[in-house]
């Protein structure tokens, strides 16, 4: 008799499909990248994936929508680190640039899908959730955040929180196409720029901003 081939459980083969996708979308990009070598990369038949995820467009967005979190969480739990409430805006904005001139493979993909989206209905059907949903949890860290130090924003967080958003994508377009130009210093001022010109009363305030909002 052979040994039952144990089962693989659907959070591992998900698991699993998200990091063989990162590589072969990084590798490929979205254009070029196939599920069923995306499937045979993390072990699996193409079917897993049809089981795991409605198709490609969905795949991106998980990934996408996975990545974005982790930066989140990280970029809030190194301001904290930092310990300098008074240059908490400097070092937001270091963190954000990093992410789009250190992860221009991410950048690139956040690009690359952003304008399928506006010529696929179903790509913008599945990565318009994703965005909400990042959008939505952004707001809400900037609001607790500034709550936190003391300071008013003069636009309602969501809309923040829209404008940062579109100003990553923009400025990882930028940094593609002219990174000597538009270079880690100069992405740098343009993200504190903007967050000083929504907020009012800033303080030195010693106050953790993030302590709850990772």
């Amino acid at each position: 008799m052979t040994t039952p081939v144990p089962r693989v459980r659907r959070e591992e083969v998900r698991r699993r499909l998200l990091d063989a996708a990162a590589e072969v979308f990084a590798e490929r990009g979205y254009e070029a990248a196939r599920l069923d070598e995306i499937a045979h990369a993390a072990g699996f038949t193409k079917g897993a994936v049809y089981s795991n995820f409605a198709g490609k467009p969905a795949l991106l967005a998980a990934l996408i929508e996975q990545q974005a979190r982790k930066q989140l969480l990280v970029g809030a739990v190194e301001v904290r680190a930092q310990n300098r409430p008074g240059a908490v805006l400097d070092h937001l904005a270091e963190v954000v640039a990093r992410e789009i001139v250190e992860q221009s493979t991410w950048s690139r993909l956040h690009v690359e899908i952003a304008q399928r989206a506006a010529h696929d209905p179903e790509v913008r059907e599945t990565y318009v959730d994703v965005r909400r949903s990042l959008r939505d949890q952004l707001a809400t860290t900037l609001a607790a955040g500034c709550a936190r130090l003391g300071v008013e924003l003069t636009v309602p967080a969501e809309q923040l929180a829209l404008t940062l958003q579109a100003l990553r994508l923009g400025l990882a377009l930028e940094h593609g196409t002219d990174p000597e130009q538009v270079d880690r210093a100069t992405v740098t001022s343009v993200v504190a720029s903007t967050l000083r010109g929504v907020l009012r009363g800033h303080t030195q305030s010693t106050v953790d901003p993030w302590r709850d909002s990772a």
